[in-house]
């Protein structure tokens, strides 16, 4: 504050006391001076007195503020109603209308599994710090940047954190409750910080955490509209766009970019359909020029992966990583890309996106649940059935394995009913494989003679699961299927040439084969598995071929599969 010289401030203070005095009849002392000519009175003149200089008040706390509920009733915030509010990554973020580079962004982010909740707020920090190294390491000024004694980690810091924007000034505090990660961050070009950051206290104190568990909601993450899957989306990530099967997320920067489809099946996708929808991704690129492939994988029975780099045009060189794979009927396919230089950088958030794809279907069964019923997470699938031509019932179904543990003795009931409901006869299935791993499909199969009942009136197939062990070996790899070809003969039957080879590290004898049948729709229509020995022991990375007849009548097959797997020996 300016200061009043002393002259000007001791002339009103001693007339101010003259006058007090006066009111009061106190006399003051009488002083001999030359007494002057007589002069008018003139009129009493007010001396200006110092007026303390009011602190304008800053335009932003002038906006009025609205109140935001997030989705799912998680927190509640007031926020400046020319803010407006985005889904974003973890959070809402609401955008400034009049510039789109001030924003708030109020966090609802599940924690990973397992995740230690100090060392995920330190590498976020360490990484909201290191976008602004990856874009201008020049501008960079870390003002605050420390994890207090109440778990809370504040940072305060200065920088190009988004590619192509005006140097930005940030202010973040988040913190830790049951699972989830909260907090808020503010956003704003460095030239109108002082402008904004006047408001931070008002929405630190607006800020309530209706919900924090983890357990009750799915917090922020995706939830595709046809419900077929959810991915918690990292922070400072975004929707770019989503159709009827999938969804496009985008880095804030506009760096990386993953995707994911979901396409449901009326079966269980084979390992030919994951080599045909990887083919599909791929489509042209590999003859794109400058293409250069890192890494495949074609040999794992759920898994197709390609990793390439190719250039794209004036974005420079770009890495892509395609995956194709499976879970129950749902044949899943990802894309995760970003410039080479920053794939390590984004790692963390590919990591988090991949594993947090959830399906829906039911969970895996707790260890507990497990180590009590060698049954709990096994599924047996829509059972498919036929009359042949010999009078047979030819009965198929797929079986799935939920538990995390492998299984094999696997034990089933096949029962017979009419059309009234009527139980007609019923026999005994037991699994031919060796082992059944963890998330990994069998399928029954089982003909049952003519005699066992009147089976031309059978309407309705029953399979019941009996009982099952947990595998203490690891599945022998899957032969890998080379080449093959089907006819249908003149019976009606329909017969498969298959070349299969030996992917494991030990000389096989025998061979469990399950050849699928497909219609034009690619929909299963039938299954046959048997357990057979080898004309000769087929050494490591040897081939096999193998024919399998499957008796008729059929109509409307268009494609076929053959699987391989190492068979139980009694």
């Amino acid at each position: 504050m300016r200061k009043i010289p002393p002259v000007l401030l001791f002339i009103p203070l001693f007339l101010l006391l003259a006058s007090l005095l006066g009111a009061c009849g106190v006399s003051m002392p009488f002083v001999a001076t030359a007494t002057p000519p007589p002069t008018a009175t003139p009129s009493p003149t007010l001396l200006p007195t110092a007026t303390p200089t009011a602190t304008p008040v800053p335009e932003i706390l002038k906006t009025p503020l609205q109140d935001y509920q997030a989705p799912h009733g998680l927190f509640s915030i007031q926020a400046p109603e020319t803010w407006q509010p985005f889904d974003d990554g973890g959070g809402v973020r609401f955008q400034d209308e009049t510039n789109p580079y001030i924003s708030l962004t109020a966090f609802y982010f599940p924690l990973p599994r397992g995740a230690d909740p100090q060392t995920f707020l330190q590498d976020e920090a360490k990484r909201a710090i290191s976008r602004a190294e990856l874009n201008d390491p020049g501008s960079l000024q870390v003002i605050e940047n420390e994890l207090g004694d109440d778990g809370r980690l504040r940072i305060e810091a200065v920088g190009k954190f988004f590619e192509d924007q005006p140097l930005q000034h940030i202010q973040v505090e988040t913190w830790v409750e049951n699972g989830v990660l909260l907090g808020l961050s503010l956003t704003a070009p460095e030239d109108k910080w002082s402008d904004i950051a006047p408001i931070w206290p008002l929405l630190q104190q607006s800020y309530h955490v209706l919900q924090p568990d983890p357990d009750a909601v799915t917090g922020l993450a995706y939830v595709h509209p046809g419900g077929l899957f959810t991915i918690t989306v990292p922070l400072y990530w975004g929707i770019e766009s989503e159709d009827y099967d999938g969804v496009i997320l985008g880095d804030m920067q506009g760096l990386a970019q993953f995707g994911v489809s979901v396409e449901e099946l009326d079966h269980y996708p084979t390992p030919k359909e994951l080599d045909a929808a990887l083919a599909s991704l791929l489509g042209e690129t590999p003859q794109a020029a400058g293409y250069l492939e890192i890494k495949r994988i074609t040999d794992q029975p759920n898994l197709r992966l390609v990793q390439f780099e190719v250039p794209s045009g004036e974005d420079g060189i770009y890495r892509t990583e395609l995956r194709v794979f499976s879970d129950r009927n749902l044949l899943i396919t990802t894309s995760f890309s970003s410039p080479p230089h920053d794939w390590d950088f984004f790692a963390p958030d590919y990591k988090l996106l991949l594993e947090s794809i959830e399906t829906r279907g039911d969970a895996p069964p707790d260890e507990q649940t497990q180590e009590a019923d060698p049954l709990a997470g096994i599924e047996v699938g829509v059972p498919m059935f036929y009359l042949d031509r010999n009078g047979r019932l030819q009965v198929s179904a797929p079986i799935r394995n939920f538990r995390t543990r492998n299984v094999t003795r696997l034990t089933a009931s096949i029962k017979l009913y009419d059309k009234d409901g009527n139980f007609m006869a019923a026999e005994s299935w037991r699994m031919l494989q060796q082992a059944l791993g963890r998330g990994k499909t069998t399928y029954l199969y089982l003909a049952l003679p003519a005699t066992t009942a009147d089976l031309e009136n059978v309407a309705e197939v029953k399979i019941q699961l009996i009982d099952a062990k947990d595998a203490k070996k690891e599945p022998y790899p899957s032969w890998t299927y080379q080449n093959g070809e089907a006819d249908i003969n003149d019976k009606g039957d329909v017969v498969i040439r298959t070349t299969l080879r030996n992917a494991g590290k030990k000389v096989q004898k025998y061979i469990f084969v399950a050849a699928l049948l497909y219609d034009e729709n690619g929909n299963l229509t039938f299954v046959k598995t048997e357990r057979r020995r080898l004309r000769y022991a087929t050494p490591p990375g040897q081939e096999v071929d193998v024919k399998i007849v499957i008796p008729g009548p059929f109509e409307g097959l268009a494609s076929f599969d053959v699987i391989g797997e190492r068979p139980l020996l009694d």
